[in-house]
């Protein structure tokens, strides 16, 4: 819309717009007559069409864009803005990240202007504490409209509490302090052996008394580990328990986000999410990069 200029606003059903030239192909939204000074030439332009580096939306008042408001887009005063709608469509891959640091508001807005829209914050730490920042990260991702809001366990299974116990442990203080905002999952993070016993066979016992707490206090639950991680700690790539019901997220630093490269492990024949980038700054943060076209 270079060149063009307005002249008034006017309103068109409590839909703010602008007086501009019809003639000078200013407006390829809706026109409406008799409401601006001037020329008939001079209409009101309501929803007038907008382009931006992140999509094609509509000029509206900031206060109702559902999506993402735009600056510099739109002939207009500086409240009528490039609205753009944020929400994927369902053939739209996803990314997300995962953090171990507490998540303020402005970096939840920056997550989702860097389209991210699932996020997995810390919330049981190896030391067998849960981890008192992640009600803090979902309620920022919450109020900044990132979808989906789980969490990840980091279990600690040579400590003296049981898995039950820490499992006890991290839901309670979840749904005491952030349940709304919570979306329910519970990742179980399998990865250095170092952390575990040196018996593959009390590891799989205790991972699987891990799972089973998961349906003892009524939680989604899914596993995050990778072929490599799985074999050292249970022995053997083969190992599995309950794989059907719990959906797998991987890790693989290829910085490719997308499955071609998975191979099957630990029962699962195909994964729900992948980690294909790690330890890299986003918003200010250390983040892991996430793929998922189901989240």
């Amino acid at each position: 819309l270079a060149g063009c200029s307005y002249s008034a606003t006017c309103t068109v059903s409590g839909i703010e717009g602008v007086c501009v030239s019809v003639s000078a192909g200013c407006c390829s939204g809706t026109t409406t007559s008799n409401l601006c000074p001037g020329s008939s030439d001079i209409k009101c332009c309501t929803n007038n069409k907008c382009s931006t580096p992140s999509g094609s939306g509509t000029c509206m008042q900031t206060s109702k864009c559902s999506g993402k408001s735009y600056s510099g887009y739109c002939t207009g005063p500086s409240d009528l803005q490039c609205c753009v709608e944020t929400s994927p469509s369902p053939t739209t891959s996803t990314y997300g990240v995962d953090i171990s640091d507490a998540l303020s508001s402005s970096g939840a807005s920056c997550f989702v202007s860097a389209g991210v829209s699932f996020i997995i914050p810390r919330g049981f730490r190896s030391t067998g504490a849960v981890d008192t920042n992640v009600c803090t990260s979902i309620k920022s991702a919450a109020t900044a409209g990132i979808k989906t809001r789980d969490t990840y366990m980091f279990p600690c299974p040579t400590c003296s509490s049981s898995a039950a116990s820490q499992m006890s442990q991290l839901v309670s203080y979840l749904n005491s302090n952030c349940k709304s905002q919570w979306s329910g999952r519970v990742w179980l993070d399998i990865e250095g052996s170092q952390y575990w016993s040196s018996s593959t066979s009390s590891n799989q016992a205790w991972y699987k008394s891990l799972v089973d707490s998961c349906a003892t206090y009524g939680v989604k639950c899914g596993v995050y580990s990778s072929s490599t991680q799985w074999s050292e700690i249970f022995g053997t790539t083969s190992f599995a328990y309950q794989a059907s019901s719990l959906p797998l997220w991987y890790a693989h630093y290829d910085n490719n986000p997308s499955f071609s490269d998975f191979k099957s492990f630990g029962g699962w024949s195909s994964p729900h999410a992948k980690q294909y980038a790690g330890d890299v700054t986003q918003c200010s943060m250390g983040v892991d990069k996430n793929y998922s076209p189901s989240f």
